[in-house]
């Protein structure tokens, strides 16, 4: 487990939602904050390794009567979703100010784009974020029901996709990633289910239905495909995250395993009296354990799986296990 509820910045994190890995050990967390005042700073993304190293942070928020798109360069109001180009430059979504940020690795400010509407290239409250791999943008432009793509520097490319619930269609779509083969898969939020397509927007298939069995949905939020093609949901108000094959076929389903992370506890040591207070806490292990607000995941080729839980301010880890065979053949 990575992370704990932090206002102010520094190592922890304020309702994360949107996760993806960088170079080396790096992990990239967009925390969206709240837009009460004394909450300051509280939206930005934080720089940590996978060992829960603080590495930094950038972004600001900013008020709300100054949350237009006359706001300062850098500066965040509703962010949403964070992606990495091929040079480790990060590239932040605003849904308030319908725009991108682009930082550096290292969280310097060098540039944005977007304008507001629903004409091609234009954008309406933009969601997920994934890059292929030529460096090419997809993004979900959430309320106008589809899919864009653009160069890094915001050039307009292609787009798919309209407002409804048949094949193609989307409503109120959030999260998007993209596998090793180039085809892209959506979180249709509102339509409770995955949708599948190729690089060019092709539908492909679409598995999921509301509800709360496995297999089903209520209100998807992100998706990530492994190298071997697992597919991992996570199920945002069933508080889990559901896997399938390549297929959409169900698989399991995870419920959260969580430990106190280390910045949980040196948190917990400043304060003596309160790690005396959770030993007496009856239970407390098990009710810390479970997801609760699962609402991004990302996966490496470590075989490892990132989960970020907006309610309760962390990022749960796992590792994919694989079956071991000894022996000779049958």
């Amino acid at each position: 487990t990575i992370g704990r509820q932090e206002t102010r910045g520094g190592n922890g994190f304020f309702y994360p939602v949107a996760i993806t890995r960088g170079e080396g050990e790096r992990l990239y967390v967009l925390s969206r904050g709240t837009e009460t005042p004394v909450f300051f700073p509280c939206k930005r993304v934080t720089i940590c390794t996978v060992d829960e190293e603080y590495i930094g942070e950038f972004g600001e928020k900013i008020p709300p009567e100054h949350a237009d798109r006359s706001a300062p360069d850098g500066k965040f109001f509703w962010p949403t979703s964070v992606a990495l180009d091929c040079q480790g430059n990060a590239y932040v979504s605003d849904e308030r100010f319908n725009r991108i940020s682009v930082f550096t690795k290292d969280g310097e400010w060098i540039g944005k784009w977007g304008e507001p509407g629903d004409g091609d290239g234009e954008i309406n409250r933009p969601s997920g974020l994934a890059f292929d791999a030529n460096d090419n943008l997809y993004m979900v432009d959430s309320w106008n029901n589809r899919v864009q793509v653009f160069t890094k520097e915001g050039k307009f490319l292609s787009k798919w996709g309209r407002q409804g619930s048949g094949e193609g269609e989307f409503n109120i779509p959030w999260g998007i990633t993209i596998d090793h083969h180039g085809d892209v898969y959506v979180a249709d939020w509102r339509n409770d289910r995955i949708q599948k397509f190729t690089p060019d927007g092709e539908f492909l298939m679409a598995f999921g239905a509301s509800g709360s069995g496995d297999g089903e949905f209520n209100r998807p939020t992100d998706v990530a495909v492994d190298k071997d093609g697992l597919i991992y949901v996570t199920d945002y108000k069933n508080d889990r995250l559901q896997v399938f094959d390549a297929d959409g076929n169900f698989v399991t389903k995870l419920e959260g395993e969580a430990t106190l992370s280390k910045w949980g506890r040196e948190r917990l040591e400043v304060t003596p009296y309160m790690l005396k207070a959770r030993e007496r806490a009856q239970s407390l292990e098990e009710r810390e354990k479970p997801f609760q607000g699962p609402i991004a995941v990302t996966v490496d080729d470590d075989n490892r799986l990132f989960v970020a839980e907006a309610a309760r301010h962390r990022v749960q880890i796992f590792r994919k296990q694989s079956g071991l065979f000894y022996g000779d053949p049958l």
